[in-house]
């Protein structure tokens, strides 16, 4: 299954008949960016025992995988459409919030805690697909 939301329009103006539009689950799986988020569990699980540069390394490995998304996205997932790259880069920033990501990077602001990221995460990921249609 191709990573890139098939749109309307995408359907009409190919030759393959056999292509369909993306249903409700079809975008909602493709708006998830499973990849980096489990790059970033795993990079977050093994630099935990450095408690002296958490803040540090947290800070590097989150704007590494901010940075590594859309190209991700783009050269390896073949994903060409702006607004699927964007709201899949918006879906990682959450993720790192809902899984404690900023109370390390940000501890003074204390707003942005896991249960409120949690609350955005199960809101963003069920309403985009909504939203975006490709």
């Amino acid at each position: 299954m191709p990573r890139e939301i098939a749109s309307v329009a995408d359907v009409q103006n190919q030759q393959n008949p056999a292509t369909t539009t993306n249903d409700f689950k079809d975008r909602l799986v493709k708006l998830i960016p499973s990849e980096i988020v489990t790059a970033y569990i795993t990079l977050h699980g093994l630099i935990s025992d450095h408690k002296d540069n958490l803040q540090t390394f947290t800070w590097i490995v989150f704007l590494s995988l901010l940075i590594l998304t859309p190209l991700y996205l783009f050269f390896i997932s073949n994903v060409k459409k702006p607004g699927q790259v964007i709201f899949t880069t918006v879906a990682y920033i959450i993720w790192v919030l809902a899984t404690g990501g900023f109370m390390i990077m940000l501890p003074s602001v204390s707003i942005l805690n896991e249960f409120l990221g949690s609350l955005i995460l199960i809101i963003y990921t069920l309403i985009i697909p909504f939203v975006y249609k490709g």
